[in-house]
């Protein structure tokens, strides 16, 4: 499944492909958004570097989308500065360079790209690519909520909660986690679930907090599926489901989750 950005991105240019296009024209989508991009319509150059990448008209050819990528960033389009970001962090174009990956983030982020900051909360906060900092995540993430970033809202709920960078706050973690699962950020679907079952901050309600993990599960938060597992299967809660419980456990399993196979174990897998 299509992270949102992504899947709106190609929403983007699929829109793209539906108006500009008909039946009656000779020119497919790339040639129509390449023309475009070499007059230095630069919305073009990110809209062809997009159909590259996900093959909308022909097949893919990600170096070629690398390329117009980096071209429509240079020339201060600051979501193809996202996309390149991105891109050079996956190694699609053969450039893999950390810093780079993080000064492409930065000036993104400064662009007020939502998902690009989430993504140098999430750095700072893991220490990953640069010096650990609870701080700056907190910034990047208070940054990147502030934008439309749900996953941001997300990471700026645990921040909340746990007190990372901020004093703990357990009331403004409650409304920034439903703020999150509300943007379909499913990690924030499990936080604010746990908060739900565990009354913290919000009157405790175990069929809500049930519903919750189900969202984030389907989200694809294996969080969410093993929570689900969990709740399922306490004898003390109010809907034990012993089997729907295994089902949960062995999704989990399935995305890479030791807790759930250690329970699949013992439930005699």
């Amino acid at each position: 499944m299509l992270p949102f950005a992504a899947g709106l991105a190609v929403g983007v240019v699929a829109a793209f492909a539906a108006s500009w296009l008909g039946p009656s024209r000779a020119k497919g989508l790339n040639a129509e958004l390449e023309d475009r991009c070499e007059r230095r319509e630069i919305t073009a150059c990110r809209q062809l570097a997009l159909s590259h990448q996900i093959g909308l008209d022909g097949p893919r050819d990600e170096k070629r989308a690398f390329e117009l990528f980096e071209r429509a960033c240079n020339a201060n389009d600051v979501a193809a500065c996202l996309h390149f970001a991105k891109a050079a962090e996956a190694d699609r174009g053969g450039n893999a360079d950390p810093a780079r990956v993080i000064a492409l983030y930065e000036r993104a982020c400064q662009g007020s790209q939502a998902e690009a900051c989430a993504a140098l909360g999430k750095r700072h906060e893991k220490g990953r690519g640069v010096a650990k900092s609870p701080e700056k995540a907190l910034e990047y993430y208070q940054r990147g909520c502030d934008f439309g970033s749900a996953e941001a809202c997300g990471g700026l709920a645990l921040a909340k909660y746990i007190g990372m960078g901020t004093e703990p706050n357990v009331e403004q973690a409650v409304a920034l986690f439903e703020k999150a699962c509300n943007g379909g950020d499913a990690e924030g679907c499990h936080g604010f679930g746990r908060m739900v079952l565990g009354g913290r901050g919000v009157p405790k309600d175990e069929a809500r907090a049930m519903k919750l993990f189900e969202r984030s599960c389907e989200g694809g938060a294996v969080t969410g599926c093993r929570a689900l597992g969990l709740l399922l299967s306490d004898e003390k809660a109010g809907q034990p489901d012993p089997a729907r419980a295994k089902a949960m456990f062995e999704r989990a399993c399935n995305m890479g989750d030791h807790v759930s196979c250690e329970r699949l174990e013992r439930m005699g897998r």
